[in-house]
């Protein structure tokens, strides 16, 4: 139940066994990119063999980054069930390019200090989302559960930061309803695939509707390890930070505030990544390195850190949350109070260039019943390549 599954709609539809498990499509996905990297030679190269280029420096390269949210991790199938993004993030530029310069750069936050200092990125994002009530194989409606509701869009992010603070701006554009494809999807990876109960209340999803938001945020860093301790597998190395995010548009509007605790060894300059879909938060990939000084020898190394970070958020419109008309001309009552008011995200990061793999479980906290016997908690998989 996510966008990979639109790539594989036209595929043979054999059924896999039904012994396969629903975490099998990850670790399929781990497999393909450790696969993917550059064979190891055997032997002595010929004598007269030409020398190899150094490795090109990573500040260099582009990131294509493919992110699969799921609560089937944690056992259960409802509220956010699913979410997938393909995103492409630009290489650490030193400055934006005069057209980013004209407007990019003059939004509070977003200059690039000219040469040396910030170092400044954009990227892209296609994502779609998938909510389901509890209950996947009920029919009729679920009036006092979460809504059958899916989400289709692009998002395009731009980010200025160094090791003290990080700004960024993302504009996002999609649908939510039938045009995002989740029904077809879901569908796909549960009865096609034999993932999961075959859902029968999709006929209860909420009916189209055009989605665009807009989101800003800031961090500061109130706590830094020495600059040698960072980068370093050798080393341990810690920071905290603080920061806002505000976000409006009809995807969800809101104000937030966070705080983020970073520890581990070859921890690298920067910020915690945070693995929120696209829209309800800003895509980025916030690892500094200064973009005029030499690259850190260690740079290229194992780096095992971890992340743990607490928000609280105050939410005023929520798209999924808002119910509505139903395609089946039923009517689906609002959410209220909002659920994901506060949380706490816990992240595991294993690195090294070209490749890094983020696991990230997000926790929510709930006082009151507000998605019947759903949960909101899901588990975040992320994995990265440069090139």
């Amino acid at each position: 139940m996510h966008l990979l599954g639109f790539l594989l709609l036209s595929s043979d539809r054999t059924r896999l066994p039904r012994c396969a498990r629903r975490g099998f499509l990850p670790l399929l996905m781990m497999a393909c990119f450790v696969v993917a990297g550059p064979a190891l030679r055997a032997g002595d190269e010929p004598s007269n063999a030409v020398p190899e280029k150094a490795p090109k420096d990573f500040r260099q390269l582009y990131l294509f980054r493919f992110e699969f949210d799921n609560d089937a991790f944690l056992g259960n199938d409802n509220a956010f069930t699913d979410g997938t993004s393909f995103q492409l993030h630009s290489p650490l530029d030193d400055t934006w390019g005069p057209g980013y310069a004209k407007w990019i750069g003059r939004v509070p936050g977003l200059g690039d200090d000219g040469r040396g200092g910030r170092i400044v990125r954009w990227a892209w994002a296609v994502s779609q989302g998938i909510v389901t009530p509890d209950d996947v194989s009920i029919e009729e409606p679920q009036p006092d559960d979460a809504p059958w509701a899916g989400t289709l869009g692009v998002s395009v992010s731009w980010s200025a930061y160094d090791n003290q603070r990080l700004a960024a701006l993302q504009l996002f554009a999609g649908c939510m309803g039938p045009c995002s494809g989740a029904e077809s999807v879901q569908k796909f990876v549960h009865e096609d695939l034999g993932f999961g109960t075959p859902p029968e209340g999709w006929d209860n999803q909420l009916v189209n509707q055009a989605l665009g938001n807009v989101n800003y945020e800031y961090r500061y860093k109130l706590l830094a390890a020495a600059a040698d301790q960072y980068f370093n597998p050798g080393h341990f190395a810690q920071d905290v930070s603080v920061g806002g995010q505000v976000g409006l548009g009809n995807m969800e509007t809101f104000v937030r505030g966070q705080i983020e605790y970073r520890f581990g060894w070859g921890l690298p300059m920067g910020f915690a990544k945070t693995p929120d879909p696209p829209g309800y938060g800003i895509i980025g990939d916030p690892i500094y390195v200064d973009p005029v000084a030499p690259l850190p020898s260690e740079a290229r190394a194992w780096r095992t850190y971890f992340t743990i970070m607490g928000r609280l958020s105050y939410i005023t419109y929520s798209a999924p949350a808002e119910g509505g008309e139903t395609v089946n001309g039923g009517d689906q009552p609002a959410i209220r109070p909002y659920p994901d008011r506060s949380h706490l995200l816990f992240g595991v990061h294993l690195s090294r260039v070209p490749f890094a793999v983020h696991v990230t479980y997000s926790r929510y906290f709930q006082n009151d019943q507000t998605l019947g016997e759903s949960s909101a908690d899901w588990v975040n998989l992320s994995f990265e390549y440069r090139f």
